[in-house]
């Protein structure tokens, strides 16, 4: 039995650098300075990531607090936005999960005709972790594509379980 994959679904499998990673590449309908500011503006971040922050600037702290489900912590090791020189922005995080090595999250921006590409890749993570972390970054990234779109995102999670069983199959 075949079954289609969630709009906007990641990958998970081993890298080019030969550890296992997840990996989103997504067209969002919105120009790249918008997608850049919600992520890296902490009021913007606050209001579609709620309870979370990242400071933008290399040594910043970052926290991405899901309540009961716990709380990842990390560094900015990297940021750059966007020139004249390089159309691309980068923001690159550690990310501490208790009871887990740390990882690294990169979020990669790249300017399109219809928007921008935001490639998310999170490497050197555990193959069973990964499957939900994958969950959450699925619903992290449609949260901020809802925002950049002026539209709730309050229903995201809704779709938890399937976004669950599919990347159990991943």
């Amino acid at each position: 039995m075949t079954t289609t994959p969630p709009v906007g679904a990641g990958a998970l499998g081993v890298g080019d650098d030969g550890t296992f990673r997840i990996r989103f590449d997504r067209t969002l309908r919105h120009p790249l300075p918008a997608v850049w500011a919600a992520l890296t503006d902490p009021a913007k971040f606050s209001v579609w990531m709620p309870g979370c922050q990242i400071e933008p600037r290399v040594g910043g702290d970052v926290r991405y607090d899901f309540g009961d489900e716990g709380a990842a912590t990390g560094e900015v090791v990297a940021l750059r936005a966007a020139d004249d020189a390089d159309p691309t922005a980068e923001l690159e995080h550690t990310w501490r999960w208790e009871g887990l090595p740390v990882s690294t999250v990169t979020w990669r921006l790249e300017p399109t005709d219809g928007g921008t590409r935001l490639v998310l890749t999170h490497r050197e993570v555990g193959r069973e972790p990964a499957t939900d972390f994958a969950v959450g970054w699925h619903v992290i990234l449609d949260s901020l594509d809802r925002y950049a779109a002026d539209r709730p995102a309050d229903d995201v999670w809704d779709a938890y379980e399937a976004l669950a069983e599919h990347y159990a199959r991943a």
